[in-house]
């Protein structure tokens, strides 16, 4: 191998034939560039020639993107010179560059995020011609159904197709990517790897590509030049590109020692071959065919080896093999400044020379790194054909309560069969967009269905979308949700509930029999009274959450939302019990739930709690009809007393510690998912979730109060008070266990009040965050417990529905349907 320092490479690429170097697309000789007084780039030489793809390997700070920009023109050369197509461009501005036929992704893509995807390609044309347009969605398909979403919406892979596709819409020869896989999911990275050797063949297209995913750039290179340091140490072409060994010797890593100069390649250590293991047939990932995309699907075999040696976690003694080509420079590693940060972020203090030789000894940990990013993730696969789907115009969505309208057919045959359902918007349907209400996550579309919706297909149920719900879930009211409020069914301008608001109204509508709704703070149950449904909010566990985004681990359930009690209890039967990857669920206590109706309630014991109607807001129609129904059940045979639990005032106290610190810690910190526990993790929606921080401004009023209430607590009360709610709440839980030992059910209002009017368009944080916390006193306590409750119908009042709640013991689901059937079947809950 010879360096293109030396001298015969450096006459080997020179043109000698008919002296205007046509041959020779983009030269470049003794650049040098930098920031201000401080040089990055040192007197670089190399050339590029027509329909080549050369990439430019290095680390963090080695002046990868410093170069790009130089050749740009975002940078002026501080020395040297750049030769376009035989036409010195070193003086030239960035847009004559561009004319001249060069175009540029800049690292983080650079797109405009309020311009829609179709405005982002037209800023690039250098013309009005569409054209090239038209062109780039024959190529890029995938783009076509993206045209009408602003930028910021789009998830990273979509943002860097758009990127690319601006950059070819200024038809260039000449293309230079900066690291176009940063923060694209493994998925993805394949993805593009295809789109761009089917593009460069297309187009004949010049690509100096710059990356540190080291498989990525040698499946698309044709040679590769190290850059160490500003300086380009050595170049890598043939089948040296697919040596572990040899890229290794120039970036530096491992056994092999670095170029001590110029052409001076040293000799290394023997390698062991590489064995491909198949992966176990259960464990081979289902490819997933997506709706308009490039390349779908996942290796089922792959290299499986050992990591190179840790300085933290040795390997074995007796492990033979070195990583696989695939483990090396697929993670960045920290730099200098990024260390300084995290050691400043635990209170230490280190010198430079001290923190130099962390930053040597995390090589060989980092390396685990490496290999885990390698291997394809472990997901549950995927069954039944479906397409995204849509977004209903409002004439065909009245209320704002869908987001998206897909069909998804089950089985053929099951106890579902022929039952629409609908899924509020925080529950994973694979291939169909998913934002849980918030504008920070619109465009991301997941990769795995939640295990509800497995059980829903299963039983033969017909999925028909995806329901709007409240901003990332955070409200009582229907008011937050990024599109817009969502109307109740009952009353136009009026709340849904929340922040299971979209079932509330379709479900309340009539639209659909069946909706899986969310419950943390009463999400279920609020949007349930308010729209004269039945909500049921099983005990904590009993239904698995794998596949639905977190809020708060201890507080997390998920339930069924119908127009019927029967329907309520076929559909828990269908999706309860335990599914292996939840760590909620700890041996849950599944039942017959249909087999409890229609028993009555002659002498069942029901406890109608005194606290219960002395919360904050309550109405007196409320009290009335509540009462009413309390009366109802004493005329069927129950016998119905009221019972005390003074305990119950404070459960809304007990359950804010928890719910704001916890969701500050799990949702926003931990982006969605945090660690300490086993189970399913969709990376995916980790990912695509943790942009919030870069649109935290466009959160809503509700959540940001609860973030700063929590992460105030969390940082000045080291999580305290989370900690002292969460012993407090085991005692709650004793308190109403101890009256359910004498009774078997206890009733009182689900909230406070009826429906109340939406926020005005334009108000401010007070009116928004009352309405999203004003009505959650009597369901809140339990999820903090964890007993089952479910909200009932009673009556109208004013033309507006009002709910009874029934709370049963843990895993007694069974007695809240026998009860709430027998109530339903009495009379017409709209005459009562």
């Amino acid at each position: 191998m010879k360096s293109i320092w030396g001298p015969e490479a450096m006459a080997a690429t020179e043109h000698t034939g008919n002296g205007n170097g046509k041959d020779v697309l983009l030269k470049i000789r003794g650049l040098s560039a930098g920031y201000g007084k401080i040089p990055v780039l040192h007197d670089l030489d190399f050339e590029v020639r027509p329909g080549e793809t050369v990439g430019i390997l290095g680390h963090n700070g080695m002046g990868k993107t410093t170069l790009l920009k130089t050749l740009m023109g975002y940078i002026r050369p501080a020395g040297g010179r750049i030769a376009f197509d035989g036409e010195d461009i070193t003086a030239l501005p960035p847009f004559e560059r561009s004319r001249a036929g060069i175009g540029y992704v800049p690292q983080g893509r650079g797109i405009f995020p309020d311009l829609t995807a179709h405005e982002n390609l037209r800023m690039a044309l250098i013309g009005t011609d569409e054209g090239p347009i038209d062109r780039i969605l024959e190529e890029i398909p995938r783009l076509e159904r993206l045209l009408d979403r602003r930028g910021g919406s789009l998830s990273g892979g979509e943002q860097q197709l758009l990127a690319l596709a601006r950059c070819l819409a200024g038809e260039p020869r000449l293309a230079l990517l900066d690291e176009p896989t940063e923060g694209i999911q493994p998925s993805i990275i394949k993805e593009m790897a295809v789109l761009l050797r089917q593009l460069v063949k297309a187009r004949g297209l010049t690509v100096l590509l710059v990356e540190q995913n080291l498989d990525f750039i040698a499946q698309l290179s044709d040679r590769v030049l190290i850059l160490q340091k500003g300086r380009i140490t050595g170049e890598v072409k043939g089948s040296e590109i697919h040596s572990a060994a040899i890229i290794e010797e120039f970036a530096g890593f491992g056994a092999g020692r670095r170029l001590s100069g110029p052409g001076t390649a040293q000799p290394m250590m023997p390698r062991p071959a590489t064995t491909a293991v198949p992966l176990p047939q259960a464990q081979r990932p289902a490819p997933i065919q997506m709706q308009g995309g490039l390349v779908s699907g996942l290796s089922t075999s792959l290299p499986l080896q050992r990591p190179r040696p840790s300085a933290v976690h040795p390997p074995p003694a007796s492990a033979s093999t070195d990583p696989a080509r695939t483990s090396y420079m697929t993670v960045k590693r920290p730099t200098e400044s990024q260390l300084r940060d995290i050691v400043a972020e635990f209170g230490m203090a280190m010198s430079d020379d001290t923190l130099r030789t962390y930053l040597s000894l995390m090589e060989g940990t980092i390396q685990a790194y490496d290999t885990v990013d390698a291997l394809p993730d472990f997901l549950p696969p995927v069954d039944y054909p479906r397409t995204p789907g849509y977004r209903p115009q409002p004439a065909e969505n009245p209320l704002n309560a869908w987001y998206v309208k897909a069909e998804v057919r089950g089985a053929p045959r099951g106890p579902l069969s022929g039952k629409k359902v609908v899924l509020k918007d925080n529950v994973c349907l694979a291939g169909v967009p998913m934002m849980n209400g918030a504008s920070t996550l619109e465009g991301y579309v997941p990769d795995v269905d939640a295990t509800v919706v497995t059980r829903i297909l299963d039983a033969g149920g017909t999925i028909v979308g995806k329901a709007h719900c409240e901003y990332f879930c955070l409200s009582g009211g229907s008011h937050t949700n990024a599109t817009g409020p969502v109307h109740n069914p009952w009353k136009m301008g009026y709340s849904a509930g929340g922040s299971s608001s979209g079932c509330g109204a379709l479900v309340g509508a009539g639209e659909v029999e069946m909706a899986i709704g969310g419950d943390q703070g009463g999400s279920i149950r609020m949007p349930g009274s308010l729209c004269g449904i039945y909500g049921m909010k099983p005990t904590h566990g009993l239904v698995p959450y794998s596949g639905i985004m977190p809020i708060e681990i201890t507080i997390d359930h998920t339930g069924p939302m119908t127009r019927t009690v029967a329907d309520n209890a076929l559909l828990l039967e269908v999706i309860a019990g335990e599914d292996g990857l939840d760590p909620r669920q700890y041996a849950p206590k599944v039942d017959k739930y249909t087999a409890a109706l229609g028993r009555g309630v002659k002498g069942m014991r029901i406890g109608v709690v005194k606290e219960s109607f002395a919360v904050p807001g309550m109405q007196d129609d409320v009290v009335q009809k509540v009462r009413a129904a309390a009366e109802l059940y004493r005329q069927l045979g129950a016998q119905v007393e009221e019972v005390s639990v003074p305990m119950h005032s404070l459960g809304t106290a007990i359950w804010t510690p928890i719910a704001l610190e916890g969701l500050t810690d799990l949702m926003m910190n931990g982006n969605g998912f945090g660690t300490n526990w086993k189970g399913l993790y969709v990376t995916s929606l980790l990912d695509a979730h943790a942009n919030w921080r870069s649109r935290a401004d466009e959160l809503s009023d509700s959540l940001k109060i609860s973030m700063f209430i929590g992460q105030y607590f969390l940082k000045h009360y080291r999580g305290h008070y989370y900690a002292k709610a969460q012993n407090l709440a085991r005692q709650l839980r004793l308190a109403y266990d101890a009256a359910l030992d004498r009774c078997d059910l206890l009733l009182m209002p689900t909230l406070p009040m009826k429906a109340q009017p939406l926020p005005p368009p334009g108000s401010g944080p007070e009116l928004v965050i009352q309405r999203a916390f004003e009505i959650l006193p009597n369901t809140a306590p339990f999820d903090t417990t964890g007993h089952p409750a479910m909200t009932v119908p009673c009556g109208l009042s004013e033309g507006l529905p009002i709910g009874v709640m029934l709370i049963g013991k843990h895993w007694n689901e069974a007695t809240i349907y026998q009860a709430a059937h027998a109530f339903e079947q009495a009379d017409d809950w709209r005459n009562m």
